[in-house]
């Protein structure tokens, strides 16, 4: 069988490229629907040469039980964060945790796992003391910040919880993170994103120098950037798994760098990330369709944080993203039924077959899985449960209340108030066509009486 009908039957029989182009296929133009297949296997089948040519293509060994005997004695530790997703008064309080999974399979029972709460935060983790309560009067906007704002809460602090156990001088062998070691900071580029407090930067970075507090030195940039160079000298490695791909790092820099070396046509760059543009074709796409079940792709160097997006043109931090470290990306595919997971890291592995085989490992312990099961582990230790976020909103607005009695406020007496007093609107009071269900219960009501 050729490559190019073999590739179009693993398209057919086990690709989310081809599950994520049948749910489009509705909208898609005939020409489209009929051209996916050709298109599809052509840009498969481009990739697949570079990536031999390159010797990128490596086999992993997995043997079950005999892997676990010789790696029993390797301690690992799984990082995760959570934040409250229930929003409360103010845009500035948030409640936070970033937890810790450590294992060590060959400890005795009490010492072989257990979990840390390893970095905790409620309170005002964001100054109000900028425009970002100024910026905007639109809610869109308002609920976009806000987002924006958790997502960086999390990153933050996950990314310090690693640096927290550097600084620790904890013994492990691995240490995995839930998500990339390295977020895309653009979207905390934005004007009128907000600093961090001075109380919550002397928590996260207790070596952060006094002398960089100023309001510049505590914006997101900044203290993310110090955190990741401090991941980066750490001395037991650090990766970043990925559970799905939504985009396309390791094949775009790969086509960049053969159109660097004249390998391929600039013109053929050009129509290839065209085609994967359009279709919207990512990582996960092509390497399900290319690699088989245990085999893993050496990592290239990716640069994250590229300058001259439109959102940051002209932004000041557009010089200081030239700064931040270069992400290693590699992929593994656990199993023919899973996605290969993406794995990051800030250097260059020096164990990388042993590295991508514990991952292999880790990952397989669960049928079917796919992903380092110890990842999933903490995913629910850390997340903020729903009757935490509530109890946690009516102790602040309960707060609120006594403050505002005590200094005899009427109007933050009367908000408190129906605070603590909201409830949801019930499904029942809700109108069908302009008319309430109560209405319409009393019009039979005396349609039965007439």
């Amino acid at each position: 069988m050729s490559n190019e009908t073999d590739i179009k039957n693993k398209i057919k029989s086990n690709s989310s490229l081809f599950t994520n182009f049948v749910k489009n296929a509705v909208s898609a133009s005939p020409k489209v629907q009929n051209n996916f297949l050709d298109v599809s296997t052509q840009v498969a089948l481009t990739v697949q040469k570079i990536l031999e040519d390159a010797d990128l293509i490596t086999n992993l060994e997995y043997k079950g039980k005999d892997f676990w005997s010789e790696n029993k004695c390797k301690t690992s530790c799984f990082v995760d964060g959570g934040v409250d997703k229930t929003s409360i008064i103010s845009s500035a309080p948030l409640s936070i945790r970033t937890g810790s999974y450590i294992v060590k399979p060959d400890a005795a029972d009490k010492n072989r796992e257990f979990f840390e709460e390893s970095m905790v935060f409620l309170g005002d983790l964001y100054d109000p003391k900028n425009e970002l309560y100024d910026f905007a009067e639109d809610d869109f906007d308002e609920d976009q910040m806000l987002n924006k704002k958790k997502d960086g809460a999390r990153i933050i602090f996950e990314a310090v919880t690693i640096v927290k156990h550097i600084l620790l001088n904890r013994k492990f062998d691995y240490c995995f993170l839930h998500g990339p070691i390295e977020a895309t900071v653009m979207p905390f580029t934005v004007m009128g994103f907000p600093t961090f407090t001075k109380f919550a930067v002397e928590n996260m970075l207790p070596f952060y120098s006094k002398n960089k507090l100023n309001v510049e030195a505590r914006h997101f940039i900044n203290v993310y950037l110090e955190a990741l160079n401090s991941i980066k000298k750490s001395k037991f490695p650090i990766y970043g798994i990925v559970e799905t791909s939504n985009s396309a790092p390791y094949i775009k820099n790969l086509l960049f760098n053969y159109k660097s070396k004249g390998t391929i046509s600039e013109k053929d760059f050009k129509n290839t990330l065209a085609t994967i543009k359009k279709y919207k074709i990512t990582d996960s796409h092509l390497l399900e369709i290319i690699l088989s079940s245990g085999q893993a792709l050496k990592p290239i160097e990716v640069k994250k944080q590229i300058q001259g997006f439109t959102v940051t043109a002209g932004s000041a931090w557009e010089e200081k993203m030239e700064r931040f470290p270069k992400v290693y990306i590699g992929y593994v595919k656990v199993n023919d039924n899973q996605a290969p997971i993406r794995i990051e890291s800030l250097n260059n592995p020096k164990n990388l077959i042993k590295d991508y085989e514990y991952i292999l490992g880790t990952s397989r312990l669960l049928p079917n899985y796919g992903f380092p099961v110890g990842l999933n582990i903490v995913d629910k230790f850390a997340k903020i449960p729903n009757w935490m976020s509530k109890a946690s909103r009516k102790y602040y607005a309960t707060h609120l209340l006594r403050q505002a009695i005590k200094n005899k406020d009427q109007n933050t007496i009367s908000l408190a108030v129906k605070i603590l007093a909201k409830k949801a609107r019930s499904w029942r009071n809700r109108p069908i066509g302009g008319i309430s269900r109560w209405s319409i219960q009393i019009i039979g009501n005396q349609s039965e009486q007439s």
